[in-house]
């Protein structure tokens, strides 16, 4: 039975209650992240960390004593067991316990801390098949740097996509690409990489900065810029990066291939990179 952390403790799973007057089951008060263990060690854990807490500050959370969650990764994995030591950590941050009302509780009221850790193999790149997306109007809230446990506008994009046949949808707003329901989306348009600019409408993904840091680093083209629907559509190549699905290339965009409907040149350096990366720090 699995071992999880809950506001300072380490229990098993099936001890711990959510109370029903938490503000992230009642409101989806909250914010999380997820991190990526490879080999039984956290991926990017400080920027994690650091994204945590803009986004908690973001929304107003105090989000009172806080070991670090480096601390709380390392006894989750003494406590659990990882194949490999590959899996992920997920913690949460909720406002806390409190009757239900819409305005903010007291200052006496203490958040909720969550977290687990649970297996993801490591796939390697070369065998993982493309991904077929769908693209949808995006109709999420628009503090999309935050990352708030309130995703449901991204669920259901989800299951729409799932709907359809698709494994992720490519949300835009006025024709104009924002991100995926749980990726960032890049595109190599007449040879220059594009990806939406890291503001209010997208989340500023780690997986993202790499990928972006790894571009300048071998000399390719790239913009943080506006991507229009036609463009993404008329793209050679077209990725998804995000902690756990990495660099996914997208080898068909509604039911259509994307360039010839195979991993591209760029995509694959980066998924290299990326690998080599990973290995050296962790």
């Amino acid at each position: 039975m699995s071992e999880i952390y809950w506001n300072g403790e380490y229990k098993k799973k099936h001890e711990v209650g959510i109370p029903p007057d938490d503000r992230g089951f009642l409101f989806g008060d909250g914010v999380y992240e997820v991190v990526r263990i490879y080999r039984g060690r956290c991926f990017e854990m400080s920027a994690h960390e650091h994204r945590l807490l803009q986004s908690a500050s973001g929304i107003g959370i105090n989000i009172g004593y806080f070991k670090g969650m480096l601390e709380v990764a390392e006894n989750l994995l003494r406590r659990n067991i990882l194949p490999n030591g590959d899996g992920i950590l997920y913690y949460q941050i909720t406002r806390g316990t409190a009757p239900r009302k819409h305005f903010f509780p007291g200052e006496g009221v203490l958040p909720n801390h969550y977290a687990y850790v649970q297996p993801l193999p490591v796939t390697d790149f070369k065998e993982r098949p493309g991904a077929s997306v769908v693209t949808l109007p995006d109709r999420r809230w628009l503090e999309c740097h935050i990352k708030s446990i309130a995703l449901l506008g991204s669920v259901l994009a989800a299951q729409q996509a799932k709907e359809q046949g698709a494994v992720e949808a490519v949300l835009h707003r006025d024709s104009v690409v924002t991100e995926g329901s749980h990726t960032n989306v890049f595109a190599v348009v007449e040879g220059v990489l594009k990806t939406h600019p890291a503001n209010q409408l997208v989340l500023n993904g780690i997986t993202r900065r790499i990928v972006l840091e790894l571009a300048q680093e071998e000399g390719l083209l790239y913009e943080e810029t506006s991507l229009s629907l036609s463009e993404l559509k008329s793209a050679s190549e077209v990725f998804l990066t995000g902690t756990t699905v990495e660099i996914w290339p997208v080898t068909q965009l509604d039911g259509k291939p994307v360039g010839n409907g195979q991993t591209g040149p760029i995509t694959q350096g980066l998924q290299s990179l990326f690998d080599r990366n990973a290995d050296r720090l962790t």
